[in-house]
């Protein structure tokens, strides 16, 4: 057996005398080492620092042995000057300053290694770029700060268990032309700020719309550069959800007016977070620490290959993520990569929530010390993700998954639980039904989730509070609800399918936790069955607005369900205990679940009759005013009172709200 290799140096002198395979072994065993962390970690300026009479550049990579940097005459000439870099020996870093105005430079860094390889590589902490990713830019970044950005602030918001989320894509939001944006702006960013728009027959859109829903943040699927869209072709079948990063400090220059110019998509992303800020939406921003598109070709691994990644003893990447690699939070540098970036946002870009994609590839420790990070920020920011348990290298018991959740008990991670009981399982041919769709004893299932995660599998889901619960039924991946329930009753009506949606929006909207809303899933939105449409285009992802015009009574429903949940606290109570103190299930059993809030102030009694006929629930004693009935919400205040201790009626496939009359 060879020997154990521990240092870099002892690596290097294996070039000339061993085989590659060996020297490719030991260089990942080396890598992933905590002494090679310990010996190299750096702590101090990476990347490009610009000013009016010079600018700054840092690149860690203590496996090179050389590097340079490449200043080019334009974006698209391959004309360039060649700057050496000084070796800083002690931190596995190289830096150049140069003296001079270099502002709107292009820049890359060639890099040699002692195996006689080289690479050209972009920078890895560039906070700007040409169009699509080619190269990095000097660029002075105040000239990407929008008038007024100084004034610009988070709306009011005070703790995650208030938060209602709606996830949408900057570019389908208004990327159809029924959108009434201008044509322009369409799937920009900038589409989002314009106020005004509306439908052929005058219903809000976009901006106002969103404003006027009831939400309280607008998660954006990811605005971070990403690999594979062209962002110079407006085409409609050029499209990809994102969730393939290249750039992660940059913004995406598709959704830019005007990709070329490096600054431009820095200033308008800033412009519609600060549109929907003054509407009163905080925004959550997607991001994808977990993986890269592909790590042969990008910075991370270029700068230093090996380090970034996560590697079976064989030298085989892991991919946990299912797309070919997975990048290693436990790597300090990856670490300090993944707060610094996050922060960056926060800060710099105003973002008020992070939803991190595939979280259970990142270690606990990681996702708590950028926690700690953000809340120095402002604690109010939401911190989320998707908590699944994936097959990588990483240990059990360092996952970030839900059921480690107890471990970080300032994020929270979506409930799969409740959604597959609520609307079935997604896999294979997706006949799989659930609560709303007719499957028998589910009932259980979903109070397990829906009063707040106490009565869960702690093998499951082992969680402190009810808002480390992100409660939903539909999202980006997978079929949208109107297409699942299309699967399991196709044979049905229209009207009936309608009214199964109906019933889970209510669901998820007075669920304990944090309830998650998937853009158009309020007025039925289809993807014409298309299960993940991440790069099926517009004609399948854009939102369409003539849709939610004809489905406007679901739309008024869906505000007045968020309205309800607003106005009463039993819905974000803090406290499991005390939360279980205030409620009573009153009936759990064929196809209908009824629950009792109570405190010493109000009752409220929500029923959820998933029947395909009208039935009678018994309540409890005294009068009961109406709030919502048959898919509506009631606003006539002098309709007769429900009386109690006796049976009430709740029609079929539908919510009944009651409001005690003191």
């Amino acid at each position: 057996m060879a020997k154990e290799i521990a240092t870099i140096q002892e690596i290097f002198d294996l070039v000339e005398t061993a085989d590659p395979e060996l020297i490719r072994l030991r260089m990942a065993e080396t890598m992933a080492s905590d002494a090679f962390d310990k010996q190299y970690y750096f702590d101090g300026f990476l990347g490009c620092s610009y000013h009016q009479d010079h600018t700054s550049f840092c690149i860690w990579s203590p496996t090179a042995i050389d590097v340079e940097l490449l200043l080019y005459e334009s974006d698209v000439s391959d004309e360039y000057d060649v700057y050496e870099m000084r070796e800083e020996s002690e931190t596995g870093t190289y830096f150049a300053r140069l003296e001079g105005d270099f502002k709107n430079t292009p820049y890359m860094y060639r890099i040699y290694f002692p195996d006689s390889t080289m690479t050209i590589t972009q920078d890895p902490y560039a906070q700007a770029v040409t169009v699509n990713g080619g190269r990095s830019v000097v660029v002075d970044l105040d000239e990407g700060i929008p008038d007024d950005w100084e004034n610009d602030v988070r709306p009011p918001f005070a703790n995650a268990r208030d938060a209602i989320i709606y996830e949408a894509s900057v570019r389908d939001l208004t990327s159809n032309m029924n959108s009434g944006v201008h044509k322009e702006w369409r799937g920009k960013y900038l589409g989002l700020t314009q106020e005004g728009s509306r439908t052929a027959n005058d219903y809000p859109t976009g901006l106002d719309y969103l404003a006027d829903l009831g939400i309280t943040h607008l998660q954006l699927m990811p605005m971070a550069d990403f690999v594979t869209v062209d962002e110079l072709n407006d085409q409609p079948d050029n499209y990809n959800w994102g969730y393939d990063p290249m750039h992660y400090n940059v913004p995406e220059g598709s959704y830019s007016t005007a990709p070329r110019d490096p600054i431009a998509r820095l200033k308008e992303m800033r412009q519609m977070i600060q549109a929907l800020h003054k509407k009163g939406l905080r925004v959550v921003m997607d991001v994808v620490y977990n993986h890269v598109y592909e790590h042969e070709r990008h910075p991370l691994n270029l700068t230093v290959p090996f380090y970034f990644f996560r590697y079976h003893s064989n030298g085989v990447l892991s991919n946990g993520s299912g797309v070919g690699n997975e990048t290693d939070s436990t790597r300090l540098m990856f670490r300090r990569y993944m707060i610094e970036s996050v922060v960056y946002w926060a800060k710099e870009f105003h973002i008020d929530g992070f939803r991190f994609d595939l979280m259970g590839l990142h270690d606990i420790e990681t996702l708590n010390l950028i926690r700690e990070a953000l809340d120095k920020v402002d604690p109010s920011i939401l911190m989320y993700g998707e908590g699944w348990d994936l097959d990588t290298l990483l240990a059990n018991d360092k996952k970030a998954i839900l059921r480690n959740a107890y471990k970080t008990p300032k994020i929270s991670y979506f409930n799969d639980q409740l959604r597959d009981a609520i609307r079935g399982s997604d896999y294979g041919d997706a006949a799989d039904p659930g609560f709303i769709t007719g499957k028998f004893m589910t009932e259980q299932a979903v109070l397990a989730s829906f009063l707040g995660g106490g009565n869960l599998s702690k093998r499951d889901a082992n969680i402190i509070q009810a808002q480390q619960l992100v409660q939903y039924i539909e999202v980006h991946d997978n079929r949208t609800l109107r297409d699942k329930i299309a699967l399991t009753h196709g044979q049905e009506s229209v009207h009936l399918r309608k009214r199964r949606q109906l019933l889970g929006n209510a669901i998820i909207a007075f669920s304990a936790g944090m309830p998650f809303f998937h853009s158009g899933q309020e007025f039925f939105r289809t993807k014409h069955g298309v299960r993940d449409s991440y790069n099926a285009g517009d004609e399948i992802n854009s939102l369409d607005w003539d849709l939610m015009a004809m489905n406007i009574d679901a739309v008024d429903y869906f505000k007045g369900l968020l309205k309800i949940r607003k106005k009463y606290p039993f819905f974000t109570e803090k406290h499991q205990q005390t939360f279980m103190e205030n409620v009573t299930v009153i009936k759990s059993d064929y196809q209908i679940i009824g629950v009792h809030y109570h405190t010493a102030d109000q009752e409220l009694i929500i029923i959820f009759n998933a029947q395909l006929n009208d039935v009678e629930v018994w309540i409890p004693e005294g009068g009961w005013r109406t709030l919502a009935r048959d898919n509506k919400i009631v606003v006539d205040e002098f309709m007769p009172l429900v009386q109690g201790n006796g049976n009430t009626t709740v029609p079929i496939l539908s919510t009944l709200i009651l409001e005690r009359v003191h």
